[in-house]
């Protein structure tokens, strides 16, 4: 299957051109025209994307996320104040929130990500400490972060329990997410005895 894709499309999910390698070309035409215009590049990402350990700690501006997005700032604040996104506060600082870049990685369970967004507000809880959770390992989740989990990216380490990961996603998504939001919760005991 081939997926047209624009350079600034792959700008949104934070991939750059110097991030994918050459495959072939493809020949879209029918009935044979071999024309310029019906050939496309084929291309395929090289397997340094999105790291995991790039994925657990980069943090970007309110700006570079709305870059990312191909948005404006406005929107950001606008996604965040939704909960759809959450921003922290890097540590010595009062102001300049910073954006964890996982929340566009285009296999992002969303659906788990805003119901820890959430679960952190009502709870009334700083979502520097959701930011602890996500980057953090946890044998709970078969020795992944939350943003390996969150993401689907399951690395070959040691200390990752594949029975474990094996169980979670064997779960339905509804009770594999209030496992999750579970774990994330107990950590805000010790933070708030």
């Amino acid at each position: 299957m081939l997926l047209a894709v624009t350079p600034s499309i792959l700008a949104r999910l934070g991939i750059s051109l110097s991030s994918l390698v050459d495959f072939g070309v493809a020949n879209l035409s029918q009935g044979g025209c071999n024309s310029n215009s019906n050939s496309v590049k084929v291309v395929t990402l090289t397997s340094s994307v999105d790291e995991p350990s790039d994925l657990n700690r980069e943090l970007l501006t309110a700006e570079a996320m709305a870059q990312r997005m191909q948005c404006s700032r406005a929107n950001v604040y606008d996604r965040e104040k939704k909960g759809a996104l959450f921003s922290v506060l890097p540590p010595g600082r009062e102001n300049g929130r910073r954006y964890p870049a996982f929340q566009l990685h285009p296999r992002l369970d969303s659906v788990l990500l805003n119901e820890l967004i959430a679960k952190f507000r009502e709870l009334d809880a700083s979502t520097n400490l959701l930011w602890d959770f996500v980057r953090s390992v946890h044998e709970s989740l078969g020795g992944l972060t939350g943003v390996e989990l969150l993401t689907g990216q399951y690395p070959t380490r040691i200390g990752v329990h594949a029975d474990v990961i094996t169980e979670l996603t064997t779960l339905s998504a509804e009770r594999r997410r209030a496992y999750v939001v579970e774990h994330a919760l107990e950590g805000l005991h010790y933070a708030y005895p």
